[in-house]
Parts: structure tokens; sequence; C-alpha cells
């Protein structure tokens, strides 16, 4: 897992960014769009694992959390890389790789220290809730406003900083609601975005999105599940549960669409594809039947 994941995102940041760059996209647009079709939805991902017609299996249902989980931390690093080196951000690249390693350091202190200050409030509900969502969104701002990072993947980097420590299990816990309430609004805006009137201009786009999500990240999940031999892993499962374009390909879309790295039809058709892909991938990932005796991760 710790090479297979890994591995699929460049390999389809590659092929989907090749694809782009033939169709007309420049250098730097067609690198983050590769990487937005490299990245899934966890938000999905989580929720297919605890659906309750789903049918996948217990150690297939570890491989989307985990494979989920890795997609963010190489995409990120990936992004981060991206920026800098296509001069993304205001400062010259030796300057804006330089704050944003800075700014990854800092993250990284912050998940370590993060658990050990929630400790000593946790006896404290309202103080333990406003040092656990403070500190994320204060990392987001840093990062945005001294560190040149755009505040969409500054605030991406702080939630994982923030929710990804183990012994921040207790804050997670609190901050669900918060977390269920924005992953609906997300959605939910995500579908007003969509400008009905631009979807017939956007069309060839969408068929290209899609089939770069079947080709370049399917496909290569599918592959990688079968060669990196998971145990017990169903492989088809694991690359259909992982085939949509989720959360952290809007954030990056957000970035190129406001430095006119794309056309406006691309970027519906990112919004559309996000749609249509979630919609597939979390209805087709039911459609293998239930095996006897198989065990699930609890909900």
């Amino acid at each position: 897992m710790l090479w297979a994941a890994p591995a699929q995102v460049f390999l389809t940041t590659i092929l989907a960014g090749s694809l782009a760059l033939m169709a007309g996209i420049g250098i730097a647009g067609a690198a983050l769009i590769g990487l937005s079709v490299a990245m899934s939805s966890s938000v999905v991902v989580i929720n297919i694992t605890r659906s309750r017609r789903r049918t996948t299996n217990g150690p297939t249902e570890e491989a989307l959390l985990s494979w989920s989980v890795l997609q963010d931390m190489t995409g990120v690093a990936v992004a981060l890389l991206v920026l800098a080196a296509f001069r993304l951000t205001a400062r010259p690249p030796l300057l804006a790789a330089a704050l944003i390693a800075g700014f990854v350091v800092l993250a990284s202190a912050a998940a370590w220290a993060l658990p050990r200050a929630l400790a000593h409030v946790q006896a404290e509900h309202d103080l333990f809730l406003l040092l656990s969502v403070g500190s994320g969104l204060a990392l987001a701002g840093l990062g945005a406003q001294f560190f040149g990072v755009p505040l969409a993947l500054a605030a991406f980097v702080a939630g994982l900083s923030v929710g990804e420590s183990p012994a921040a299990a207790e804050a997670r816990r609190r901050i669900l609601p918060f977390r269920d309430l924005f992953a609906v609004l997300f959605f939910v805006s995500l579908g007003s975005l969509i400008d009905p009137a631009a979807v017939p201009g956007a069309l060839p786009w969408i068929v290209f999105l899609v089939a770069a999500v079947v080709v370049a990240k399917a496909l290569p999940v599918y592959m990688l599940g079968r060669l990196a031999r998971l145990p017990d892993v169903r492989p088809g499962q694991l690359a259909i549960g992982l085939g949509q374009v989720g959360e952290f390909s809007f954030v990056l879309a957000t970035i190129v669409v406001g430095r006119a790295l794309i056309p406006p039809e691309l970027y519906t058709a990112l919004l559309a594809t996000v749609v249509l892909t979630i919609v597939a991938s979390t209805v087709l990932v039911r459609v293998r039947p239930l095996r006897a005796g198989r065990s699930r991760i609890p909900a």
C-alpha cells in the first residue's frame, strides 16, 4: 500500500496531464488537472465503507480508506511542488519552495502539538472545541497570509494535520456534526456552481475527464492492487470505490481557474465530472454480491 497508492497518484497525474496537454491545456494547468483526476473523495470513500448496503469485505474497506489517506498526503505534496515549480505563487520559485517547506514543517509541528494541547483541556468542552477548530482555521490563515499557499490548499493541509492524528480522535468525534454539515453543504454548493447553460459547451471536456478517470485512474488502481497482492482485497471494487473525482480536485480547480490556466468550459466540466463519477462510483461499487462470513470495519 505504501508504494502502490503514491505510484497511482504519480501515474495518473502523468497520464491525465499528458492527455490534457495534448488537448491544448498549458503545462501548469495540465499538471494540476492531471492531479485532480488522480485524487479521490475521502468523504465518499468513508461513506462507501459505512453504507448498510455495501458489498465490500473488510480488507477491501481497509484498503479503500488507507489508499485514500495516502492519496491525500501524496497529492498535497505534489500540488505544493507544482505551485512552486510553475511559479503559481507571487514569489520567486526558490523563495516559494522555501516558504512551502516552512508551511509543511509548521503543519507537522501542529499535528504533533495539538493532541498534547487538547489533552490538557479535554474536560472543558467549549474550550476543547474552540481550540481544535480554531487551530485548523489559524493554520490555514497562516499558510495563505505568510507562506504564499493558496487558501483552499492551505485549509486542506490544515485539515489533514489537525484530523489525521490518532491522538485527536476525541476532537474528531466532537467535530463530527460540523464535518457532516459541511460535507453536505459542499456537495450541495458543488451542484449549484454548475451552470446548466454551460454544460453543452463543456460536454467534450466532460467526456474527456470521465474517460481519464476510467483509463488513467481506475485501471491503474486495479492493476496496482493486483500487483501489490493485498490480502483478500478485491481489486475491482477497490478501483471502482476510488474511481471518482473528489473535494481535493475541486480545491485544485479553483486554483487553476483563478489563474486563468484552464478555460471556463473545463472548469464546468470538472464540476460535472465530480458529480457524475461520485454517483457512478457509489452505485457500481455495490454490484459485487456479498460473500458469506466476511468481516467489516465497525461503523
